[in-house]
């Protein structure tokens, strides 16, 4: 009786809830409940006593027994499901039962099944410091905020930079940016976004930008990602010592996303005047993030600012960098 008790312990002990079993090509075994699997790479298992354990996608040879996941593929697709890996490709059975090959698909994740889980926080601190005629010290706070689900996500994050100068009065430079994104099939978004930005050093006392935008993922594999976007914006800004100036824009745009040893994005932005013919504004920012730990992040930012017909006394461009940490959770 004490060895089929101890045999029903181990069993419950092994099967615990919602957990999969995940064989390896080298024969080895890993049972767990799957976290993710991000660009087509790398799948997290969250295993009972070996905490998170982190399995290359081509080293799996089987999957057996999910939890209900959220699957996309490189083709922008989204399927809800429990996911089976075996010699016929993988399935995921819904609604409907879909097939593909291991190579389609492009991201697993936790289906958020409560309003805390589909949320994601994040946090940067960057400092520069320069020491010559002017000694300068630059320091920077970013935050940000998301919620995402399977038909729509949107974000809110925010950055103030500080520019402690000896030879000149300290600046100040906020942005603050929230979007909204409605997904559709085929790589095909809806967007609506709001801006706000302020420079003490460009003398730019505010300017608010409301968009909408169209846009379109060209290209989607385990190392890039394209999408092009397109719409309309109302720019609403003012210089120190002038009136504020509404304006009519259009938006046009790239993003471009690359996960390659290194995560870099870029993102350019094009508002040509659709009442100032000869103005045009554009939007360049760029990161570069390096791994530390699982949730720290090194970081390298990098913006511009052009301005076609900037107020008299102001450079056409407004350039700047920073370096720091970024802390995901």
């Amino acid at each position: 009786m004490k060895y089929l008790l101890a045999l029903s312990l181990l069993i419950l002990a092994t099967a615990w809830a919602d957990a999969a079993e995940v064989q390896l090509r080298d024969g080895s075994v890993v049972v767990g409940t799957i976290l993710s699997l991000a660009d087509g790479e790398d799948l997290v298992v969250d295993t009972e006593y070996m905490d998170e354990v982190t399995i290359e996608w081509e080293a799996i040879e089987q999957i057996r027994g999910t939890q209900v996941v959220e699957v996309e593929f490189f083709d922008s697709r989204r399927v809800i499901g429990t996911v089976t890996f075996d010699d016929d490709g993988v399935s995921i059975s819904g609604t409907d039962t879909v097939s593909v090959n291991p190579e389609d698909i492009f991201s697993i994740s936790e289906v958020n099944e409560t309003f805390r889980d589909a949320l994601s926080v994040y946090t940067d601190l960057g400092t520069n410091i320069v020491r010559g005629n002017n000694q300068v010290t630059q320091l920077s706070f970013g935050a940000g905020i998301g919620y995402d689900t399977t038909k729509f996500e949107t974000a809110v994050n925010g950055t103030i930079i500080l520019n402690e100068q000896t030879a000149t009065e300290d600046t100040k430079r906020t942005t603050l940016n929230a979007n909204y994104t409605h997904k559709f099939r085929h790589g095909w978004q809806a967007i609506g976004l709001y801006q706000f930005e302020s420079d003490e050093q460009q003398n730019l006392d505010g300017r608010s930008l409301f968009g909408g935008a169209v846009s379109k993922r060209l290209l989607n594999n385990r190392r890039h990602r394209v999408e092009l976007f397109s719409g309309l914006a109302v720019n609403s800004e003012q210089f120190s010592g002038t009136p504020r100036n509404e304006t009519l824009e259009g938006l046009l745009g790239a993003r471009y996303r690359l996960r390659w040893g290194v995560d870099s994005d870029i993102q350019l932005t094009i508002f040509p005047s659709l009442e100032e013919s000869d103005r045009v504004r554009t939007q360049l920012d760029a990161s570069l993030s390096f791994d530390l730990l699982s949730d720290l992040d090194f970081k390298i930012i990098v913006y511009d600012r052009y301005d076609s017909q900037p107020p008299p006394g102001n450079d056409k461009n407004d350039t700047g960098l920073t370096l720091g940490l970024s802390w995901e959770y």
